[in-house]
């Protein structure tokens, strides 16, 4: 997640411009290195954006609900997302809906209930739940940005892959 971190970074920072279709499906991987793809969705860093684009998977719910949003804000819940479904093997939920029940369920418990009710927070460290948490907040405004990603001591104890 590591290098993905750094390409989203490299992204919003230098030639400002969020992605909105952040997936697994859009990183390919070779040799080792992970590339991000599929720029169709993209705009400036910098926009406000009301259109409800993306997959419905990784989606933040801001997008999902149709409110004018911050695209750097949505790609960080994305990543998350990716990373959620990297170590549990399936999505958070299908859709992060006001509508749906385990999404209203996720929003009131928080993602570490998740990974103590699917029976795997005994196999990730309280360090990668509180980022995964933390990039996963419901409230954009709370949202940990890419340089509060970086600094967290998930990212200082050992490298991700």
């Amino acid at each position: 997640m590591t290098q993905i971190f750094h390409g989203v970074d490299y992204l919003h920072r230098v030639l400002g411009i969020a992605h909105r279709d952040l997936s697994l499906e859009n990183v390919l991987l070779r040799d080792g290195e992970c590339k991000i793809s599929d720029f169709g969705l993209s705009v400036a860093a910098t926009a406000r954006c009301k259109a409800r684009v993306g997959k419905a998977y990784y989606m933040a719910p801001e997008v999902v609900a149709g409110k004018t949003y911050d695209p750097v804000k949505a790609d960080i819940w994305s990543l998350g997302i990716m990373w959620f479904i990297l170590l549990t093997g399936s999505p958070l939920v299908s859709i992060a809906s006001e509508r749906n029940k385990a999404f209203v369920a996720v929003a009131q418990c928080g993602v570490t209930a998740v990974f103590e009710s699917w029976k795997v927070s005994n196999k990730l460290s309280a360090e990668v739940m509180d980022l995964i948490a933390k990039m996963l907040s419901v409230n954009p405004a709370e949202r940990i940005s890419l340089d509060m990603i970086f600094e967290h001591p998930c990212l200082q104890t050992r490298p991700l892959s």
